[in-house]
């Protein structure tokens, strides 16, 4: 509908492609009928609806008749909210409209009434409206034309309705009025009769006029029955005549729209066109499309179990750019066993392999290439033979396959997305794809665990094997994707070249010391080197009850300096290596000292001092020790004579 539509920059653009949910024919069959804030109505009702936050378009068959400020009215009578946060939403209560302009809708009843529901009871019988800067303009049934505003109420009286072809409010003080005869009557509320003050003097602008509407500078644009259109001028003096034809402008069938500078008026085939009038300017009114496509992931090299954001846009002739929602976008994952679709919006790595993703919008499409390796060394490999032999199910599972297993006939039932391989323990032959495939070695149990040789990925799949000697692994790559498969001899390889020279400790037995005083002066022996595969060790430390001990982690050089410092740990059997009595050997693995007691003993029972002080004279030594928190313990010739503890 014409008068106060919105800008048309998002309008005036070249659709190359239609978005996906339209359909192609259906777009091409449905002539744009009407526009309005980036909005554009079809012949057949349908809408498409310009999203606020994106600016990209969805395609709505609400049965539109009619766009105008924002808003629908169905051919039904009734008002959508097609602008906005809350589009689009049907208006609740609303119905019976036959038209609507600005912010007020007309009812078949003849009553008028605002978009907010509110009813305007100094309104009746009412066959048509128009509004232009909240100013409302009125045309009863029995030819009484009315404009609030600045006009007051009645601008004029004609013999009925049927007469007039259209009404349009112009800037504030004027209104137009289109007469069917082809006569158009300009108001002004400046231009009245001096001798009544309540009439207003009509100004013809022209009798040959087919339609008229005020431009968005509140110039009269007129258009002729010959199809081209004219203007009047914006200043006072020449207001109430036709100056000016749009040369660019013939054939010309209906007024449609205005903002600014612009129009929009229908040509002979039916189609909508922008004017523009300063830079004379005619360029058709068509559906934006989409012209290209981005497509993002934060990652496309990704082990199993990863979950990957995705970012999706809609690139449109317009020049905005709709972001697409994972969950609405047309995207097809070419193995859809290795990558799946999340809720949350991501996809998650689900099995070995490579796969390429697809995003599509309309003639728009772009792919991405991703590759899934398992981050984790699969178990239970056997080297037989000059053959290596991996297990059945960790194997296909880890590739995305699922796998059943049926006791009674041996056989493992195997699908890879849509390929089927069919494996039986003690034959030599695959059956993939319906085809026989004869393997290097037969499908067996080892240390409990249903194994097949591993060329059978080679031959089936495409892969690429690699064999590590020195570490016992085979290594399987399908493209860039990988996963590995390690034999039992694996781990103790790995640990031993970890353990170094680290690994000469083991067998050797010591006697804890003060390294845990819970276990003072017992016997141990180092069964283990545990390596934590990032330059720290443990030991595990058995003692004679079977009892295994592990200690805490230290770097290999910590490791050496513990075991060799006597204060931790002593090489030979301190019991013999001290000759102490029973209750002085209780009183040191108690860590408790008396008088009497030798300097030994003392180093035994608290450890080394932080700090020694001596002085001799007459004979006498006296010397202190000086122990963590003020503790001291006092020794003359060699033997404590005080303690002092805080």
């Amino acid at each position: 509908m014409k008068y106060f539509k919105w800008s048309l920059a998002a309008a005036i653009a070249v659709a190359i492609a239609i978005p996906g949910p339209v359909n192609t024919a259906q777009a091409a069959e449905s002539a744009i009928v009407d526009y309005d804030r980036g909005n554009y109505l079809l012949s057949d009702g349908s809408v498409w609806i310009q999203e606020v936050d994106s600016e990209g378009y969805q395609q709505k068959n609400y049965n539109i008749a009619e766009l105008q400020g924002g808003y629908g009215l169905t051919k039904d009578g009734k008002l959508m909210l097609l602008w906005g946060s809350d589009a689009p939403k049907l208006l609740p209560d609303q119905s019976g409209f036959i038209q609507i302009n600005g912010n007020y809708a007309l009812k078949a009843d003849g009553t008028v009434w605002t978009l907010d529901g509110e009813h305007l009871t100094d309104y009746s019988d009412i066959v048509m409206i128009s509004t232009r800067d909240g100013g409302l303009v009125t045309l009863s049934r029995s030819g009484e034309l009315k404009a609030s505003n600045m006009f007051g109420k009645k601008v004029d009286q004609f013999n009925s309705a049927s007469e007039v072809s259209s009404i349009a409010a112009g800037l504030v003080d004027k209104v137009a009025v289109v007469l069917k005869s082809g006569k158009v009557v300009l108001y002004s509320r400046y231009l009245f009769d001096k001798d009544d003050l309540t009439k207003y003097i009509p100004t013809t602008v022209t009798d040959n006029a087919a339609d008229a509407m005020f431009d968005g500078n509140g110039k009269l644009v007129v258009l002729l029955k010959d199809g081209t259109v004219s203007t009047t001028s914006s200043s006072s003096s020449d207001a109430y005549k036709l100056i000016k034809t749009y040369s660019k402008l013939s054939g010309v069938t209906g007024l449609v729209a205005n903002s600014g500078d612009s129009i929009i008026i229908r040509q002979q085939d039916g189609s909508l066109a922008a004017y523009d009038t300063k830079t004379d300017q005619l360029e058709m009114l068509v559906l934006p499309g989409i012209t290209d496509l981005t497509f993002q992931m934060d990652a496309t090299d990704l082990t199993i179990g990863d979950k990957v954001p995705v970012q999706i846009y809609e690139n449109w002739s317009n020049g905005s750019s709709k972001r697409i929602p994972l969950a609405e976008a047309d995207l097809v994952i070419e193995k859809p066993y290795l990558l799946q679709k999340q809720a949350d919006g991501t996809l998650k790595a689900t099995g070995v392999g490579e796969t390429k993703v697809t995003v599509r919008a309309g003639s728009a499409s772009k792919t991405i290439n991703v590759s899934i390796s398992a981050e984790y060394t699969i178990d239970h490999g056997a080297f037989i033979k000059g053959t290596m032999y991996l297990p059945v199910q960790a194997v296909f599972q880890t590739m995305g396959a699922t796998v059943q297993a049926n006791a009674a006939t041996k056989i493992f039932s195997i699908k890879l997305g849509a390929l089927p391989i069919q494996l039986q323990l003690g034959s030599d032959v695959a059956v993939v794809n319906g085809t026989k495939v004869k393997m290097t070695g037969k499908v067996q149990t080892v240390d409990g665990t249903a194994v097949f040789p591993a060329s059978l990925l080679k031959t089936a799949l495409g892969a690429q094997l690699n064999w590590d000697g020195t570490y016992q692994t085979m290594i399987v790559n399908f493209g860039k994707a990988e996963l590995s498969v390690q034999t039992k001899q694996t781990d103790q390889i790995v640990k031993k070249k970890a353990q170094g020279n680290l690994a000469k400790l083991i067998g050797k037995t010591y006697w804890i010391n003060n390294f845990d005083s819970n276990y003072r002066f017992q016997k141990v022996t180092i069964v283990d080197v545990l390596p934590d595969y990032k330059g720290r060790y443990a030991i595990a430390l058995k003692f004679p009850s079977g009892k295994i001990l592990n200690s805490y982690e230290m770097s290999g050089e910590e490791l050496l300096q513990t075991l060799g410092n006597k204060q931790y740990f002593f090489t030979v059997d301190p019991y013999k290596t001290y000759k102490y009595s029973d209750a002085i050997w209780a009183k040191i693995k108690a860590g408790k000292i008396s008088t009497g007691m030798t300097k030994q003993q003392v180093e035994l029972s608290w450890g080394m001092p932080v700090n020694k002080s001596a002085m001799q004279g007459s004979g006498i030594q006296v010397e202190t020790w000086q122990y963590a928190y003020y503790n001291y313990v006092t020794f003359t010739n060699g033997v404590v004579s005080m303690i002092y503890t805080s």
